[in-house]
């Protein structure tokens, strides 16, 4: 006899209930419930308590396990007990002992039982080593009886099997033939080792009563014990891999002809309806899979089915999915789909329309279901087996994440964001607070580009199971963009030399990064611009909503205090950046990802779901890899910073204090000068959805307003988490400032900035200022030196004063790098109250252009010409000029080097 069963954990306490002992428990579609077919055994609840009924909750729905249990359902009557006794007192290794399995009848009724048992040498792990015996017993058991079977355990069957673990396992089943009741026990028998024997007589050592080094001899395989089996990790090595055509029901029989179905029934022919599901599955737009079907999870996409005759209601089929070698229906890599009404797992099938020999199925994929490249059996069951479908690669499936299911968890509401965050192609990176940048192609529809990232997830030998949840898959593939410690997409490189590959600034679009890493290997070079957009590619390909952000003004924190410390030199009446000591640094801007997730990994009263901060640029390991995230962004916002991944990071990138340190070079000893609030954070952009390269501000998403009530308590939230609080007495009677040319300064120009002071007191002010201007990187790491001034200022009683500064473009020039960005640092002492100052500002020099010209209207296949123009602006000649062109949809990657 056999029936559905749904379990759930919410039942009295102390309360039994049935269940199988191995099956495949997968959670349903509806609320993650885990549903199965199988004979029912008893469970133990254990306490019941509220308190452990809310702890089982929480650890449900974190990991979308929740599973019910009907208590309508009609379940058999557990009117047999059985139980295995083991010997109380512990079994020596090398002896026999015996044990009992003792059966008590609770009914009226006369009972036959049929009983097996089985006893393995297991590693303490409790994975099977070896089995050493097999027994078989049969017993009637009167009204209200009780009867123990002896069972002898002889060492001369288990010794020659042991390892170096003395355990030994023994598993009885059995079956009430009266009622069908199924019964199983599990016992562990850890044997007891032999003992040392020390003795001293004369302060000597005698020896011991046994050869130790003998003792520690393991006999067995290679096998480590850990595991049963390799987990499985590669999606691609399925394609190698087949199910035999026919498999038998029990043991082979061997037949003259080789195995086969007794059943009439046979599928000819399957159509996947590749057509119709890519475009109600919004995967139309994949280049290269004109053949194969590509949809969403927890989404309904059709089948048709042909078979050599029609169907009748006493036929039996079913539709299987596998992805990788090693499925299973318990871990969601193999799913079976039936069509006479019974649900064996959270993946749904249902009968459309049935007509001669041919049916059309629905079938609903789980939202949590495993994304990845599945292959597919039509499987037809007869009275001695299953005869199943040959495979076939026009009838393997991708499926992706689904950002149109409310189940889902990238699930995003508003069709305009999927649009853009899925569907979008084209993005706009922002460089310049003013809203300028790069376009970049992310090209996640591009031929080849799916294959590539599925690709990657092999490589990072993330296990099947594990790719149903878009957190870790954000995760892991944080990791993988970069090549810092694993077999990543891209090396990073913050130099001037790229002489071994291509220089950051090149790069236009991911597809070509892609393509290249799953021909060659790792490709460089990258800088975060170039991390950020080709993990946009990955996230948007794979089906999880996702944008660039650009902060300007990005702390780098390496410390890990989410403060970021400027160490600054005292020489004399000077203060000097101290490059050496200043561990944290402040990029002119930094890239990252935003990913849109529900977070069912967190706690549902803090709602943090939504955007999550994703960084693939290699600065900080987290959990010993150079990743970053997720990270609730609305968590970085309130200062929740106890929350995972990576939030303190992150909260120290947007809102980190500015601590100013003046260094006593002769002691070693630090006094904090000043505290910038508003320096880091300065703003945050996005593209705006929709097709311009417009810039969306979205600072207010990351922090309040600086100084606001709701700013001051997150930065108590923060500092009460990392104890970061310090004093600062801000009491100042000059105030200095550094003013740069509000318009953009082209490379190659002059320009002039000011040294503003004001003295707010009442008396006169001497000051004496030092200005040190530098070549930088875009992450404010100092390339070459170019200027050095000093200047000295009196100040009357609430004067103020500018200090002009030419800076001259033969001086800054020669040691540009590929970068063109420029550091001032100003330091000036009060010298009437040893008043320190400091201030410092960022000049991106404005690069030269690029001039488009068509040569007339674009109409529909008809040829148009595009004329790209670049004129040196410089005095001087310019060699090696590497040019790149594409136009998604219509002109291919392409370009030019001119000597």
């Amino acid at each position: 006899m056999e029936w559905d069963w749904t379990l759930c954990l919410d039942w009295a306490p102390t309360q039994k209930k049935t269940l199988a002992l191995e099956q495949n428990w997968t959670p349903c579609s509806d609320c993650a419930s885990v549903q199965g077919k199988a004979p029912a055994m008893e469970l133990e609840t254990g306490s019941g308590t509220s308190k452990d009924q809310e702890t089982i909750k929480k650890a449900e729905r974190t990991y979308k396990m929740h599973m019910r249990y009907d208590d309508e359902q009609e379940i058999p009557e557990a009117n047999v007990e059985m139980t295995l006794e083991i010997p109380l007192e512990p079994v020596k290794r090398g002896k026999n002992f015996q044990m009992a399995v003792v059966f008590r009848n609770l009914s009226e009724d006369t009972r036959a039982i049929h009983g097996f048992l089985v006893g393995s040498t297991i590693y303490y792990t409790n994975i099977q080593r070896a089995q050493f015996m097999q027994d078989i017993f049969d017993i009637t058991l009167n009204p209200m009886e009780t009867s123990r079977v002896q069972v002898g355990v002889l060492a001369q069957n288990y010794m020659p099997q042991l390892g170096c673990q003395s355990n030994l396992r023994f598993v009885v089943t059995a079956k009430s033939m009266d009622n069908n009741q199924d019964m199983t026990a599990m016992q562990i028998v850890n044997l007891e080792g032999l003992e040392l024997a020390f003795s001293v007589e004369q302060r000597k050592l005698l020896t011991p009563a046994f050869n130790m080094s003998s003792s520690a001899h393991c006999t067995g395989t290679n096998f480590p014990g850990r595991l049963k089996r390799p987990i499985c990790s590669s999606n691609a090595e399925q394609d190698d891999h087949q199910l035999p055509k026919f498999e038998h029901f029990g043991e082979a029989v061997a037949i003259p002809r080789g195995p086969s179905s007794d059943a009439t029934l046979e599928c000819v022919r399957v159509d996947m309806m590749q057509n119709e599901n890519k475009s109600d599955h919004h995967c139309h737009l994949y280049e290269g899979k004109n053949n194969i079907l590509i949809v969403r999870r927890a989404q309904e996409f059709q089948m048709t089915l042909q078979f050599n005759q029609p169907v009748n209601p006493s036929d039996k089929f079913q539709v299987e999915f596998y992805i990788g070698i090693d499925a299973d229906v318990l871990n969601g890599t193999k799913i079976i789909i039936s069509f006479d009404g019974s649900q064996t797992g959270n993946w749904t099938g249902r009968m459309l329309k049935q007509q001669g020999d041919e049916c059309v199925v629905g079938i609903t994929p789980s939202a949590n279901a495993i994304i990845g490249k599945y292959y597919t059996n039509v499987a037809v069951i007869g009275s001695n087996g299953v005869s199943r479908t040959q495979k076939d690669s026009g009838t393997d499936f991708y499926l992706l994440f689904n950002a149109w299911a409310s189940n889902d968890e990238v699930y995003m509401p508003n069709e305009e964001d999927r649009q853009e965050y899925v569907m979008n192609e084209n993005g706009f990176i922002y460089e310049e607070e003013s809203g300028g940048g790069r376009q970049w192609y992310y090209g996640q529809f591009a031929e080849g580009i799916l294959d590539a990232c599925f690709q990657i997830l092999d490589d990072s030998h993330m296990p099947l199971v594990n790719r149903g949840d878009a957190v870790k898959v954000c995760r892991i593939g944080s990791a993988m963009m970069n090549s810092q410690d694993d077999r990543g997409v891209l090396v990073g490189n913050w130099s001037d030399d790229y002489s071994l590959g291509t220089a950051p600034t090149f790069w236009i679009g991911s597809d070509q990064i892609l393509l290249q890493y799953v021909n060659k290997g790792p490709v460089s070079f990258a800088q975060c611009w170039v991390y950020a957009g080709t993990f946009n590619t990955f996230l948007r390909c794979l089906g999880i909503p996702a944008r660039v952000i650009t902060n300007f003004n990005s702390a780098h924190d390496n410390t890990g205090n989410i403060i970021t410390d400027l160490v600054f030199n005292s020489v004399g009446n000077q203060l000097e950046l101290n490059e050496r000591l200043t561990r944290d640094s402040i990029w002119n801007y930094h890239c990252w990802n935003e990913a849109y997730l529900s977070r069912l990994d967190l706690p549902a009263d803090q709602d943090l779901g939504g955007w999550q901060v994703v960084d693939s640029t290699p600065q900080e390991t987290s959990d010993g890899y150079y990743r970053c995230g997720p990270c609730s962004v609305k968590a970085i916002k309130e200062g929740m910073l106890g929350y995972q991944f990576d939030a303190p990071f992150v909260f120290a990138e947007v809102n980190s204090d500015v601590y100013k340190h003046k260094l006593n070079t002769q002691t070693g000893k630090t006094e904090l000068l000043s505290v910038d609030t508003t320096y880091v954070g300065k703003k945050l952009l996005t593209k705006s959805i929709g097709g311009n390269n417009e810039p969306m501000d979205i600072t207010e998403t990351y922090k309040y307003p600086e100084g606001s009530s709701k700013d001051e308590e997150t930065m108590k939230n923060a500092e009460r988490t990392y104890r970061t609080h310090m004093q600062y007495d801000d009491e100042q009677g000059v105030e200095m400032t550094l003013e740069i040319p509000q318009e953009r300064v082209k490379i190659g120009q002059n320009f002039q900035m000011a040294v503003v002071f004001r003295n707010l007191s009442e008396d006169t002010r001497t000051i004496h200022g030092f200005l040190v201007g530098s070549t930088i990187y875009y992450t404010n790491i100092q390339r070459a030196q170019f200027k050095q001034e000093t200047f000295d200022v009196t100040l009357h009683p609430m004067e103020t004063s500018r200090v002009q500064v030419v800076v001259l473009a033969q001086n800054y020039m020669p040691l540009l790098g590929c970068q063109s960005n420029l550091r001032f640092v100003v330091t000036a002492k009060s010298m009437e109250n040893n008043q320190d100052m400091t201030a410092i500002q960022i000049v991106n020099l404005k690069g030269p252009e690029l001039a488009f010209a068509i040569s007339g209207p674009a109409k529909v296949n008809q040829e148009v010409y595009v004329k790209v123009e670049f004129t040196n602006p410089f005095p001087f000649s310019l060699h090696d000029v590497r040019m790149a062109m594409q136009g998604p949809n219509f002109l291919s990657y392409r370009e030019r080097l001119y000597r």
